[in-house]
């Protein structure tokens, strides 16, 4: 009876540093989010958002990762920078925040524009319905939408 139960402890200790070893159920949700924006011609930077005024105080303090995209040259929308405060979404310039920006889940915090890029900065966490908004954002037939135009 001892023998076995030493076996066992033996293997508890061979394997308990190997499973603290493997990814959590967040970082594999991570991995595939990151997989899947790559495949779809989405760039995933790890930068927080620059150019956020004092006034715009973000609704959390979570470290945050910007998927962002390219815009064709012909859109040339103006530049424009939306954050998720404490009080909802609000535009750098003081302009009405797009319809579009109140469905959006609490997860992602602050969608950046400007001539040559688009930009969604979120905390990759809230699943695969936050993932597929960042993405719907993203999309650049939801420009005119955001843009007003």
């Amino acid at each position: 009876m001892l023998i076995w139960f030493l076996i066992a402890v033996s293997i508890a200790a061979v394997l308990g540093p190997l499973l603290s070893a493997l990814p959590s159920k967040q970082q594999r949700a991570v991995a595939r989010f990151r997989d899947r924006a790559r495949q779809s011609g989405i760039q995933v930077r790890m930068s927080e958002p620059q150019g956020v005024p004092p006034r715009l105080q973000r609704a959390s303090d979570r470290a945050l990762v910007a998927y962002g995209r390219r815009l064709p040259k012909i859109s040339m929308p103006p530049a424009e920078l939306w954050v998720r405060t404490r009080a909802g979404w609000e535009a750098r310039s003081g302009e009405p925040v797009p319809g579009l920006l109140g469905a959006i889940q609490q997860h992602i915090e602050v969608v950046q524009l400007d001539a040559e890029y688009l930009q969604v900065f979120w905390d990759e966490r809230g699943g695969e319905a936050v993932y597929e908004q960042v993405e719907r954002l993203l999309d650049p037939e939801e420009l005119a939408t955001l843009t007003g135009s």
